[in-house]
């Protein structure tokens, strides 16, 4: 999901109908740009070059989802004769996250598994959170906002899990609500992070249009690879 604002103009897009790298491409009404839909870029056209801003999203089953967004409206189509059919859960996927010049991939099989990942995209700590039972996927930075004043100097936090099953932070043993990146109880009450966008995409495809993308093996992906001149999408944070 991008935000569709460029130079304080709000474009609309449309499905260009023809594929580069063996995806989606789009083009805007205002234009007539040809835009990449991994990048957010537009690759041909007067905007060539220009990168929209990727905002968080999620991919997870509809009960999730309204579960933690009740007042949620919904979009439907009439038209649509497959309305209310499910697809079949695949596994066969990467979290992908870009950050500056900087990316990496973490397999949704072992992010799963693990539920709690610890990482560093470039020079941004990062977490991966993954609920295996409800399939939701949250990334936010590990550098806490509106931290107590009688908490001291947190500026970075790690997590874990404990034996309750709680995401709790090691630096101060304080509880996390992951659906909301707050912290709900202990010494960091009230502290948030902040949530950063990602895609999943299979693993190939991510890596054609991130191929300095680190991935992820359970100890951290290793040094990235060189960054291909190529536009990116505005992903850094605020």
């Amino acid at each position: 999901m991008h935000d569709r604002r460029v130079d304080g103009k709000t474009l609309t897009f449309g499905n260009q109908g023809a594929l580069f790298m063996n995806a989606m491409t789009w083009w805007d009404h205002d234009t007539e740009s040809v835009w990449s839909q991994p990048w957010g870029s537009a690759i041909h056209g007067p905007l060539e070059g220009t990168a929209l801003t990727l905002i968080p999203a999620s991919i997870v089953p509809w009960p999730t989802w309204l579960d933690e967004h009740p007042d949620t409206t919904v979009l439907n189509n009439d038209l649509n004769p497959r309305r209310g059919s499910t697809s079949s859960i695949r596994d066969n996927f990467v979290i992908g996250v870009a950050l500056e010049e900087f990316a990496a991939a973490y397999p949704y099989p072992l992010a799963s598994d693990l539920r709690v990942i610890n990482d560093r995209i470039g020079e941004h700590p990062v977490a991966v959170f993954v609920d295996p039972d409800t399939r939701d996927i949250k990334v936010f930075l590990r550098t806490p906002a509106s931290v107590p004043v009688d908490a001291g100097d947190v500026s970075e936090v790690t997590f874990e899990r404990n034996d309750a099953g709680e995401v709790i932070d090691h630096q101060t043993g304080s509880i996390w609500d992951v659906s909301r990146g707050a912290a709900i109880q202990g010494p960091l009450k009230g502290a948030v992070l902040q949530q950063i966008p990602y895609v999943t995409s299979f693993d190939w495809a991510w890596d054609d249009f991130f191929p300095h993308s680190t991935l992820y093996r359970g100890s951290g992906g290793g040094p990235p690879k060189s960054p291909p001149p190529r536009p990116q999408p505005d992903t850094r944070p605020n």
